[in-house]
This record gives structure tokens, C-alpha cells and sequence, in this order.
């Protein structure tokens, strides 16, 4: 049985023109002058016309427009990380300038196969090229974007051969926290990190590559490994960095440390709101460093000290790595430039 859904053929027959005009008056409406456009658009709207189909389109085209970003965690979860947030923001400023869309491919759910299904939903996405977010170069994914033979940009990690890369050095970034907190005076220092194996962290190489980088530089400087405790947040969250840092806060004045040094700046904050519950001042009694310098950073009450990692200006930068890809030009990723940005949250430790 025939279709009765309205075609190029039919809105032509109707407004009197070729099918080519009424292809242009959607595709290319500079070719054709305002009066035969707008004839052709009111014979569509009578017939209820919506226009070509984008997918067919994209497909004479062979181009979607679209460029594609895996994620390590689900969609709820990455909207509410502002690390996360401010490296999209940075993706969807450039991908408007350039006239394209994003697809966020995230993880699909809690179980242990769920990096399997992202994998499978990879391989039918429709992208133009795709950008990997801090991911494990063992996730499947990894491996099922490498097979889809388009353009690869990735964030933090995973590094892959011959594919640019946005980032930091984690552990030399979190070394840089070390020397200045010695330099204050503190020779007991706590780490916040989040545990192992834990849902939404599990790919995110830079929890397990920062406090190695930050302990290996105060062993350097002559901290003994009993003056440095681990604190282990249940999950990537401020409300579990709190939990994390108001048990280590129970320990008697004169063993607890002095300094902490959290992996992100969302796990700090969290420090920051356990002292403020116990009554520990920040940072008369605890100094407390972070990294990412999230907007939230500068605005706590102390401000806290970070180091800027331009979280916006990586998401930019990958971008533009993908579509220099796609316009066949020679890429190579720039440097992304770190800064401690010493705030109100750290200080000398008390005698």
C-alpha cells in the first residue's frame, strides 16, 4: 500500500516547481529568490510537509554534524560533577561556534557489563568523530571507538597511539600542592581520594595517579609514609568527602594532620563542610587544598587553594582537535597550562 505522507515530488506538483527548487528552498534557500522560497514553504505547510529527512541527508552527505562524547559515568552523575560540567560547557561553546551538535554517550548503568552496552551503543552511534572522557584504556569502549575508524580526541585519558590528548599530568599537577603545604610548616597531611572499585570512579585513572604523585613528593621532601593518612571517600561527592573527613576529624588533636590535600576540588569542599560540622577551623587548625578550581572553589567560605587546570579551555581544545580531524588538517594537542592559586583555605599550621 502506498504511502499518502507527503514527498519532494508532491510539494513540487503543488507550488508548481521542480523537485530541485524544493530541495534548495530547505537545503540551499540562497539559490532561490524570497517569493518562489516562500511559495514552496506554504505548499509544504498545506501538505504537512516537515522538510527532507535528516537522516538521509546525512547520509548523501556523509556527515551527521554530530560529535560524540563517552563518558565514564551515567548522565544524572555528570551533571551534577561541576568538573564534568565545565568541560561540556567548553565542548558546547565550541561546537555552536561551529555549527555542530553533541551526543553524550554515558555509561547505561550500575552493572557490572554496563561498559559493554556503552560499547554497543558506540558502535551505532551517528557521530562525526569522538572525544573520550578519562577513560580506562582497557573499558571496552575505548576499543569500540578505535573501531568505528573516525576522528579521536581524548580527555585526560585514556593515551592512545596516534590520537592527540587534552590534559594534565595527574601525578605532577598533585606534586605541586606538596612543596607549598611543607613550605607552610605541616608535616602531618591527610589524603582525600575515593575508594577503589567504586561505581562512577572506576575508569577515572586520575584518583589513583594524583595522591601517588602527591605522597611520592612529601617522601621526597623527608615525610615519613606514618605521617600521611588516606581517607577514602565512598563515592565522588561532596556529601562522601564530608562523611570521608568527619571520622579522620575524631582522631585526637595531636595526631590528626594538619594539611589535606583532596584529588578534586568537589572532595575539598566536602573537607571543608566536616571541620566547619566538628568545630575545626580552616585553616587555623587544618589547611585544605584541592585541584580544578571549580566554581564553587573561589566562593567557599574560606576560599579554597586549588590548582587551575582550565577545565573549559580542555573541553574547547578537544573540539577543535576533532574538527581539524575531520577537515583533514595536521593536529597536534596543545599544553594545558596549570596554575596553585593559594587561597584563604591554607596557612601555616598551628603551634
Amino acid at each position: 500500500m502506498a504511502s499518502d505522507r507527503p514527498t519532494l515530488d508532491t510539494v513540487a506538483a503543488v507550488a508548481g516547481v521542480s523537485r530541485m527548487t524544493v530541495s534548495n528552498a530547505y537545503n540551499r534557500p540562497d539559490q532561490l529568490s524570497a517569493a518562489t522560497r516562500e511559495r514552496v514553504l506554504a505548499a509544504a505547510a498545506t501538505l504537512g510537509y516537515a522538510g527532507p529527512d535528516p537522516t538521509a541527508a546525512s547520509l548523501r552527505r556523509q556527515r551527521t554534524g554530530t560529535i560524540g562524547v563517552i563518558l565514564t559515568e551515567r548522565l544524572p552523575y555528570a551533571f551534577t560533577d561541576p568538573g564534568m560540567v565545565e568541560i561540556l560547557r567548553g565542548m558546547t561553546t565550541e561546537l555552536s561556534d561551529a555549527g555542530m551538535s553533541l551526543l553524550l554517550v554515558p555509561e547505561s548503568g550500575g552493572e557490572d557489563d554496563s561498559s559493554n552496552r556503552t560499547a554497543e551503543l558506540l558502535r551505532h552511534a551517528m557521530v562525526d568523530a569522538l572525544v573520550l572522557c578519562s577513560l580506562d584504556p582497557g573499558d571496552p569502549a575505548v576499543a569500540a571507538a578505535q573501531e568505528r575508524k573516525v576522528p579521536l580526541v581524548t580527555i585526560g585519558h585514556p593515551k592512545l597511539p596516534h590520537v592527540p590528548m587534552v590534559g594534565i599530568d595527574n601525578e605532577k599537577t598533585a606534586a605541586m600542592v606538596a612543596p607549598y603545604l611543607y613550605g607552610l610548616g605541616h608535616r602531618r597531611f591527610a589524603v582525600l581520594t575515593v575508594g577503589a572499585g567504586i561505581y562512577g570512579i572506576r575508569n577515572r585513572p586520575g584518583f589513583i595517579s594524583r595522591p601517588s604523585g602527591f605522597i611520592d613528593e612529601l617522601t621526597r621532601l623527608g615525610v615519613k609514609a606514618e605521617d600521611v593518612v588516606i581517607c577514602e571517600a565512598s563515592e565522588h561527592s561532596r556529601s562522601a568527602g564530608k562523611a570521608a573527613v568527619g571520622a579522620l576529624l575524631a582522631t585526637p588533636t595531636k595526631k590528626r594532620p594538619t594539611a589535606l590535600f583532596a584529588v578534586t576540588d568537589i572532595l575539598a569542599l566536602g573537607a571543608m563542610d566536616a571541620a566547619a560540622g566538628a568545630g575545626v577551623d580552616v585553616p587555623g587548625e587544618l589547611s585544605i587544598a584541592g585541584i580544578d578550581d571549580i566554581p564553587d572553589a573561589a566562593a567557599a567560605s574560606p576560599p579554597l587553594t586549588t590548582i587551575d587546570q582550565e577545565l573549559f579551555e580542555q573541553g574547547r581544545a578537544a573540539i577543535r582537535l576533532a574538527l581539524r580531524q575531520l577537515a583533514g588538517e595536521p593536529v597536534r594537542a596543545p599544553r594545558t597550562k596549570t596554575e596553585l592559586l593559594v587561597r584563604g583555605s591554607t596557612a601555616a599550621p598551628p603551634r
